[in-house]
């Protein structure tokens, strides 16, 4: 989290991830049927089996493109989400024009990181149906991943107004707007009147009690949301242990019962160290594959490790694999706003990509921290440009 200016973003979009039923083509029915039978019944297991058996069968490009998104749901309950995200991504290959699944290839895309990907299902959604509320969200977080506030601004503001109901969408207005207007006031005004029209919702809780910790400087008041969202989520909250220990900190009764216990994430820095040094010393050898699952265990062992997230990136770019690059990037600065180091990884990363606006909002955000390589990355994607 940006300690000072930063509200974590926890708005998680409420997706519907639509299904597609009828199989015309005999061959291949028999398992289909049995598959939607199985599924029906919670039979997750055999359900895939079958989905699988009957896609292998069928020979029309329309029946598989439709098997191949009930079978990518069922991948998703699953919890397989990257294999859920293939089966949405063939589906779609095959069937153009089932939004459906370029939407559902969207949001799982979206959650397992693979971003690029995601906008670019995600706005073949929106030429088909420029007023797709899940759509425009998702890219909507995508942009404030990215720290593109006007940008973020403009996609969930689009879904908000579709879909005024929807407590996420206006969760995630607000801290876009909260981060490019400066006006707090706005923000605790639009997540208030959410919490308002939905007492249960955990997020807007929480990002309250963000806003007034490290906005306002307000203690009492934070300490107040901060319970208010423990309340709300329960032991299944993303940010339970971080309410708790915010709690804690502002002189409230410490984070001691069970449950946020069982969230506690554990923090092992000497292990941390550990696998730091094997992945610099694999980096060094050019064993970069080797040295990203070494980074990978260092953030295991401690999730805040900024130079964790940074080297990764850095063994990506060297791998020529700069939207990967960019994702560790972010996330180094998303606890520490102020690293140059990777600031300037990150405009690099996005100028590779031919991702110019990116690229120079980042050289910006760079000169504010470190006047001489922003100057020299301006320049570079400038060059670069022409």
């Amino acid at each position: 989290m940006k300690k000072k200016k930063i509200v974590s973003a926890s708005a998680a979009v409420v997706v519907a991830l639509f299904m597609f039923a009828g199989c015309s083509g005999k061959s291949g029915e028999k398992q289909y049927n049995k598959a939607l039978s199985a599924w029906k019944d919670g039979d997750l297991v055999r359900a895939r089996a079958l989905f699988e058996n009957s896609i292998n069968k069928m020979s029309g490009n329309s029946q598989k493109s439709t098997a191949l998104n009930q079978l990518g749901l069922v991948l998703w309950e699953l919890g397989e989400s990257q294999a859920a995200a293939d089966a949405f991504s063939t589906s779609a290959n095959l069937a153009e024009t089932l939004s459906g699944a370029n939407l559902n290839m969207g949001i799982a895309l979206y959650h397992t990181g693979r971003i690029d990907e995601a906008e670019v299902a995600l706005n073949n959604v929106l030429g088909e149906n420029p007023k797709n509320e899940t759509a425009l969200a998702i890219l909507g977080l995508i942009e404030l991943q990215k720290r593109n506030w006007a940008g973020a601004t403009t996609e969930l503001t689009k879904s908000a107004s579709i879909n005024p109901r929807s407590a996420a969408a206006q969760n995630a207005l607000a801290l876009a707007e909260l981060h490019q207007t400066k006006n707090s006031e706005r923000a605790i005004t639009r997540l208030k009147q959410l919490i308002s029209a939905n007492p249960d919702y955990a997020p807007a809780a929480y990002n309250l009690g963000s806003i007034y910790d490290h906005w306002l400087r307000n203690p009492s008041a934070a300490m107040s949301w901060y319970k208010q969202y423990l309340q709300k989520a329960g032991e299944n909250g993303s940010h339970v242990q971080s309410a708790a220990n915010a709690v804690a900190r502002l002189g409230g009764t410490p984070a001691t019962t069970s449950t946020t216990r069982s969230a506690a994430p554990k923090v092992n820095p000497a292990e941390a160290a550990r696998y730091m040094a094997e992945g610099s010393k694999l980096h060094g050898a050019q064993k970069y594959d080797e040295a990203i699952v070494a980074y990978r265990k260092a953030l295991a062992a401690d999730p805040k490790h900024k130079t964790a997230y940074y080297n990764m990136g850095l063994a990506f770019y060297a791998q020529g694999n700069y939207s990967d690059a960019a994702t560790a990037c972010n996330s180094a600065l998303n606890i520490d706003p102020n690293f140059s180091d990777a600031r300037y990884m990150l405009s690099l990363a996005y100028a590779k990509q031919k991702k110019w606006n990116d690229a120079e909002r980042e050289a910006r955000e760079l000169s504010k921290t470190d006047a001489t390589r922003g100057g020299q990355m301006k320049k570079y994607i400038s060059d670069s440009r022409k």
